[in-house]
């Protein structure tokens, strides 16, 4: 406050003021500017993705992790307005993508197609280039993948029975394919083969198209699949399904009996995707990204095409949860990864 007071003979004035007068003029373009900045801010954050979306898929094409995206991409590309571009990183047991999607730039133009092999799996087992659970902001749960244990036709088993008596009356002569060592592939059949006490070889390979290909052509014997690449085989009679990893029957193949109805009481293995981006992905991109994939992934046309091709509990928890979900899965597999004393070198 500032008193000014004037005496004069006849009167006093007392005039108070809130400080320096500005003017009129001089508030005005404060305001304005104000203004700008306040409609700017919002014509960027409206204006999200400005380019194409990078999706980072940790697998090779052709492969149930390419056909699950691209189901997902067709409509997210509709609801955010900009191309969805494939970027195919695989090996490493999904570890070459994960590091890949870890360090590309926070700004909401890459997102990843993220599984349990490299935030549960992998890091209980080796060292890794990333963050496995604060390198990454969650965007959407795509959903849990039943597995099945498929084999060539010219393997005399039909059942987990007969699988599990022809293999410790032939111990060491089964080829059992994966998608890399580490990979939920991987540790089912490992799991498989601790809890009905047989022996298998394991033949890793890079992806699904890969070790479907050898396992048609009879190079090796079984593979632990996910079902959507091996279902089209099955249906043909091409290969012949075993059991399914899941306590319930897959939707994708009802009449395949489970491995737990089979006799392996208990069995019930179903790992899981989430889509993810970098940490620190401002919050404005960040809500545009889990809103679309959100809008994309409930989609009817896009939930049956996903069920058919083998996904389940589609969307089933909260992205609020998803981070409190990986935590407590790597806990789980960290446990049974120290119990069977497995491990990759590198």
């Amino acid at each position: 406050m500032t008193t000014m007071t004037t005496k004069n003979t006849t009167t006093t004035v007392t005039t108070t003021t809130a400080g320096p007068m500005r003017p009129r003029r001089t508030l005005l373009a404060a305001g304005a500017a104000a203004l700008a900045c306040g409609v700017v801010g919002r014509a960027r954050a409206q204006a999200f993705p400005d380019k194409p979306i990078r999706l980072i898929v940790p697998y090779p094409a052709g492969g149930g992790a390419d056909s699950w995206s691209r189901i997902v991409a067709g409509r997210l590309e509709k609801v955010i307005g900009q191309p969805i571009v494939f970027d195919y990183r695989p090996g490493g047991s999904t570890t070459i993508g994960a590091e890949a999607a870890a360090r590309a730039p926070a700004d909401g133009h890459t997102i990843h197609l993220y599984d349990s092999t490299a935030f549960a799996y992998v890091p209980n087992m080796r060292r890794v280039g990333y963050d496995p659970i604060g390198g990454f902001v969650p965007l959407a749960h795509l959903g849990a993948l039943p597995f099945v244990l498929v084999a060539h036709p010219s393997v005399p088993v039909k059942s987990i029975p007969e699988l599990v008596a022809f293999a410790k009356a032939n111990p060491g002569k089964l080829n059992c394919a994966s998608a890399g060592v580490g990979s939920p592939h991987h540790l089912i059949g490992e799991l498989f083969k601790a809890r009905t006490g047989i022996t298998m070889n394991h033949v890793p390979y890079k992806g699904a198209a890969q070790y479907i290909a050898d396992l048609l052509g009879g190079q090796v014997d079984l593979a632990v699949s996910t079902i959507g690449p091996a279902a089209p085989h099955i249906q043909t009679g091409k290969l012949r399904a075993i059991g399914v990893s899941t306590m319930k029957r897959s939707g994708a193949l009802p009449d395949v009996p489970t491995i737990a109805e089979q006799g392996v009481d208990g069995f019930d293995e179903k790992p899981w995707n989430v889509f993810v981006a970098p940490a620190g992905v401002p919050a404005g991109p960040l809500e545009r990204l889990r809103a679309a994939l959100r809008e994309s992934i409930a989609d009817p046309e896009v939930q049956a095409a996903l069920r058919k091709a083998g996904v389940e509990e589609i969307g089933a928890i909260p992205v609020e949860r998803v981070t409190d979900a990986m935590r407590a899965d790597q806990a789980k597999w960290g446990e049974v990864i120290r119990r069977a004393n497995i491990t990759i070198d590198g």
